[in-house]
């Protein structure tokens, strides 16, 4: 697959990046200038970007090139493009929000740009208290989505609880968080999109790759320590208070990630047998809504089953969300892998990209 995808992009060896600022193309000196460009990206954290530009010191005029121009002002809009040759990506939009500068005797100084997507100004900053009255997560999410003028990608909920409230204390990321984290959705922020969706891991992967040919490292766990095997949430009944609502979520009853494995649970079960999980400080309002919270509280316990890191060539279709086969790396950790985070960089050693995985099963 990636022999092909080597065609497509010319080569490996020709990597590029293109920035528009205030959607006007960077002019060609300033963009010559630029010594490193990175652009990291996390699920349930959204992305940001770091630009270290070379600048340089004019004699006469007694001036920085770079550092008081107008196009790095704080505030103005960014976009990032890697690639190579002509198939470039959009890796993200966002704003500007800090410049750091250096200053060292007899050298060239350097301009630090850092910057967010859409997502930091409404998503992570402090909030006054809200309260969603008679609303499913999925339309409180949708609401938000618009008032942060993002187009919305959204699963349909129930509706669960009412009323809801983000307090004073939560930013809109944490508050969005903890919905999705309740009927186990993944929230992630990509360009202007805000997605409230159900986990792609057992989705087709994008990619193979192979250790050797196309992964430079891969650093993987096991962990099952503290895994769990069955979850049983219990909630208040308000029209029977001596009938809980009771919901249970049973090893095998995780998300299949790939077909053929044993999921956490299962592996758990068989190592150390039962281990319960009870949860009782929740609100819910049915025996469909406690098993929900169950189903969703084990999926996240076992979906670090196994970690990794992995560093390999510059790859911009490998974002956070996608899923990813390993191979040539033991029967054990072979196998399809789930996208947590990552890290593009194009510098003067070419274009390398890292990221993070995890995997439910074995």
């Amino acid at each position: 697959m990636l022999e092909k995808k080597s065609l497509e992009t010319s080569n490996f060896y020709s990597p590029r990046f293109e920035v528009e600022i205030d959607e006007e193309k960077l002019p060609e000196d300033a963009a010559h200038s630029i010594l490193d460009i990175t652009v990291e990206e996390k699920i349930n954290e959204g992305a940001d970007f770091q630009i270290t530009v070379n600048d340089e010191f004019d004699l006469t005029t007694q001036e920085f090139k770079w550092l008081d121009h107008s196009l790095f002002n704080v505030g103005n809009t960014i976009k990032i493009k890697m690639g190579y040759e002509n198939d470039l990506l959009d890796m993200l939009t966002g704003k500007i929000t800090s410049l750091e500068p250096s200053f060292f005797s007899g050298e060239t100084p350097t301009l630090i740009v850092k910057g967010y997507d859409p997502s930091y100004d409404y998503f992570k900053k402090p909030s006054p208290e809200k309260q969603f009255v008679d609303m499913k997560y999925s339309d409180i999410v949708r609401s938000i989505a618009s008032d942060a003028k993002l187009d919305p990608v959204i699963d349909t909920t129930e509706k669960y609880e009412t009323p809801i409230t983000k307090t004073n204390r939560e930013t809109y990321y944490v508050f969005l968080e903890k919905l999705a984290n309740k009927v186990g959705y993944q929230l992630k922020i990509d360009n202007k999109t805000l997605y409230f969706t159900k986990y792609e891991d057992d989705a087709d992967a994008i990619l193979t790759l192979e250790l050797g040919k196309d992964i430079i490292s891969f650093k993987p766990s096991i962990r099952t320590t503290g895994l769990i095997t069955e979850v049983e949430v219990r909630g208040h009944n308000p029209q029977d208070p001596s009938k809980p609502f009771v919901g249970t979520a049973k090893a095998g009853d995780e998300r299949k990630q790939e077909s053929g494995k044993k999921t956490g649970s299962q592996i758990a079960e068989e190592y150390y047998g039962t281990v319960k999980k009870i949860v009782s400080s929740v609100n819910v309002n049915s025996e469909e809504h406690a098993k929900m919270i169950a189903q969703s509280k084990l999926n996240k316990d076992s979906d670090n089953l196994i970690e990794g890191d992995v560093q390999c060539i510059g790859m911009p279709v490998i974002r956070a969300g996608v899923n990813i086969t390993i191979e040539k790396v033991g029967k054990r950790f072979s196998g399809k892998y789930y996208v947590k985070s990552t890290t593009h960089t194009i510098n003067n050693s070419g274009y390398l990209t890292r990221f993070s995985v995890k995997r439910n099963a074995l």
